[in-house]
């Protein structure tokens, strides 16, 4: 039995004009060697699970968004997700990587959101789309909003209830209306990213912003030249794209592309949103980042991690 869908046009912006950029089964090498470390650092991998499947990587001739032509059905990925990924270890590795500096970043969203979108004394209503283990919804409620997650996998889901989060069914989000929705590193995982950020827009409130965070993607031809897949980090890393998770690899302009078929462009933001939400660590090195880093996102951003907000004109 075959665990595995075709997407014959590109999930972001829907032309069927793709290039092919690399091709192999994933039970032959290099790609099966480099599932196989992958999945041993955590948890572990059932090789009869990907019996059939190819991992064809497309370059869509329209926006340029790289994506995987043939996805992980949804049995695949619920196992993928919560049993070879194994949770015990995923939890102990999020709460290891939450230092301080990320903590930080949590921080600089929220008053930035706080700032552009508060009225009166009504706390932000927010969705964490995609909240992994609760992270930054417990930040965000320490913040004075109102919190909300959404999440697909049931052990996350029954994690981030034990916190007193609020989860929403797919269903359920548009019959909200949020200040701030909240995405990080989810999309790279979407077998369908278009049509799941129309679903979110849906549940934006009027004036509202969404921010979405993915892998910048825009080194991997190179990478792909290199061709080392034994990397699992460093400059010649290709987990940017890897089999079975990342299966949708963005830069700004398909980002940017996708974002505005949903109807969506960058926030208007101002150097001052970015200077009052500039909360930053005491010392040289973060005295340097907390003076550059609004002018960066202000004038110079080339990244993959964008405020948004409506356009004057709603695309369907």
């Amino acid at each position: 039995m075959s665990h595995f869908v075709q997407r014959d046009t590109c999930p972001g912006c829907t032309s069927a004009r793709r290039t092919e950029l690399f091709a192999c089964k994933l039970l032959d090498e290099p790609i099966r060697s480099h599932l196989v470390e992958q999945y041993r650092t955590v948890g572990t991998i059932e090789l009869d699970w990907l019996e059939g499947g190819v991992f064809r990587l497309m370059e869509c001739g329209e926006c340029g968004l790289l994506y995987h032509a043939e996805v992980p059905d949804d049995a695949l990925m619920a196992r993928v997700y919560d049993h070879w990924i194994d949770p015990v270890r995923a939890q102990a590795t999020q709460r290891a990587q939450r230092d301080m500096d990320s903590r930080l970043r949590f921080a600089r969203e929220l008053m930035l959101a706080d700032r552009r979108l508060r009225h009166g004394d009504t706390p932000l209503s927010v969705l964490d789309y995609g909240m992994g283990w609760g992270a930054w919804c417990t930040m965000a409620r320490a913040f004075g909003c109102d919190v909300h997650g959404h999440e697909s996998s049931p052990l996350r889901i029954e994690h981030a209830r034990s916190l007193g989060i609020p989860v929403l069914t797919w269903d359920e989000l548009p019959k909200h209306s949020f200040d701030f929705i909240n995405s990080e590193q989810v999309f790279e995982h979407l077998t369908d990213p278009l049509g799941a950020l129309k679903h979110l827009v849906r549940a934006l409130a009027p004036g509202g912003l969404i921010k979405i965070s993915v892998p910048d993607g825009r080194d991997v031809k190179r990478r792909l030249a290199v061709g080392d897949w034994s990397a699992m980090d460093g400059p010649h890393s290709l987990l940017v794209v890897t089999p079975l998770q990342h299966v949708n690899g963005f830069h700004r302009e398909a980002l940017l592309e996708m974002a505005h078929r949903a109807g969506l462009c960058p926030a208007a933001l101002t150097l001052g949103d970015y200077w009052a939400s500039n909360a930053d660590r005491i010392g040289p090195g973060h005295l340097l980042g907390a003076l550059t880093r609004p002018l960066g996102r202000r004038f110079f951003a080339s990244d993959t991690y964008v405020f948004f907000e409506r356009e004057s004109v709603t695309i369907t």
